[in-house]
């Protein structure tokens, strides 16, 4: 069979995708990847069909057509970002790509309107595959009626999917959360890469500490925000791994390098592998990553999903949320020294463990379509 898998632009995106891809490329299906160019190194070793605007071409277009401000409007802004452009930009060139690798079915990650668009063309079953948590009623409506409208100009109705993908384990999810197709749960799984493992920096004398990693996400918006964080976990005696993040990201000035280590772009299961507590901006795959570790957390929600994902997290006890980066180090030394937040993160990955695996959920598609 020829699955076809497509994802907006971003790690966020691409990555949860991945283990059902490759699942998929190991059981000896055609697989091809669907996003942006500069995407093709989450998975190098899968072929990749260019289309769409990367983020920051994405975004300019969306700041010329709206005014710039998504506060004014979340909503009107996502609908922009997320089907308006993709659809007005590349829905030529992927139906394109789409027609040469001529899938049997389509993967589109839940956001991702271009897969949407090329399920839709070429009359082929589709699958969404979550990333974040379900979107909610209102702004579902909102992207499906603007769906509608811009399918429509290329003489096409949108699909529905016949499968919603989900990595959320059910105890994070709410009566609230509504799926656009029967629910089809999946393990979710650290990002691992394609390369050799990663070893962890050396800490020297003081390999005896405890090791947080900090991660505040692949894109720093706010280098203030970052170099806040750093300084006020530095205050307790902790070893600092700070993930994807580089020397240009915060402000070297006021970082002690006898206990921060910069790794860079790192699989995250390495990075798991060298950690006892997670810091992070409450990014969804980083929020299942850690859970699946059984690592407590400590997360600074930074807008748009995150501070739901915060909440789900805080809900079963294996995280401290804060709303200020000064208040990260009083987090940090609480969740340490109270072992009822690794305990729960450890039932949550127990919880995990056993949802099915990626080749287990590839057999159930399959066998579907």
């Amino acid at each position: 069979m020829k699955i076809l898998f497509s994802a907006v632009p971003a790690f966020g995106h691409v990555l949860p995708l991945l283990p059902l891809a490759k699942a998929a490329r190991d059981a000896g299906h055609d697989v091809a990847l669907m996003t942006h160019p500069s995407m093709a190194s989450a998975a190098p070793s899968m072929p990749l069909l260019p289309a769409g605007l990367d983020i920051a071409a994405n975004l300019g277009e969306v700041n010329r057509r709206t005014g710039g401000d998504p506060l004014t409007d979340m909503a009107a802004f996502a609908v922009e970002f997320f089907v308006e452009n993709p659809i007005n930009s590349s829905a030529g060139e992927a139906l394109a790509h789409a027609r040469d690798f001529r899938p049997d079915l389509v993967v589109a990650e839940m956001s991702d309107y271009l897969g949407q668009f090329v399920a839709a063309a070429l009359d082929v079953p589709w699958a969404a595959h979550g990333a974040t948590l379900p979107l909610i009623e209102p702004l579902a409506v909102q992207f499906g009626q603007r769906a509608l409208v811009k399918f429509g100009e290329h003489g096409l109705v949108p699909s529905a999917p016949f499968a919603y993908v989900d990595p959320w384990p059910d105890s994070l999810l709410r009566f609230t959360d509504h799926y656009p197709a029967p629910r089809m749960p999946i393990r979710p799984e650290p990002h691992a890469g394609e390369g050799p493992s990663w070893t962890r920096p050396a800490f020297r004398e003081r390999e005896d500490r405890p090791t947080v990693l900090l991660s505040l996400g692949t894109v720093v918006e706010d280098p203030q925000v970052l170099t806040r964080t750093v300084v006020a976990a530095s205050e307790l005696d902790v070893n600092l791994l700070l993930a994807p993040h580089t020397a240009k990201d915060l402000d070297m000035d006021q970082v002690d390098r006898r206990r921060v280590q910069l790794a860079g772009f790192v699989p995250m299961r390495d990075l798991l592998q060298a950690t006892d507590l997670v810091v992070s901006a409450a990014g969804a795959g980083t929020v299942l990553a850690a859970l699946s570790a059984g690592l407590p957390m400590v997360l600074l929600p930074l807008g748009l999903d995150k501070p739901v994902n915060a909440e789900r997290a805080a809900s079963v006890g294996a995280a401290e949320v804060v709303a200020d980066p000064a208040e990260i180090g009083g987090a940090i030394q609480k969740v340490l020294e109270d072992d009822a937040y690794r305990t729960a993160a450890q039932t949550m990955a127990k919880e995990i463990s056993a949802m099915p695996s990626p080749r287990q959920v590839l057999e159930t598609l399959t066998a579907t379509v």
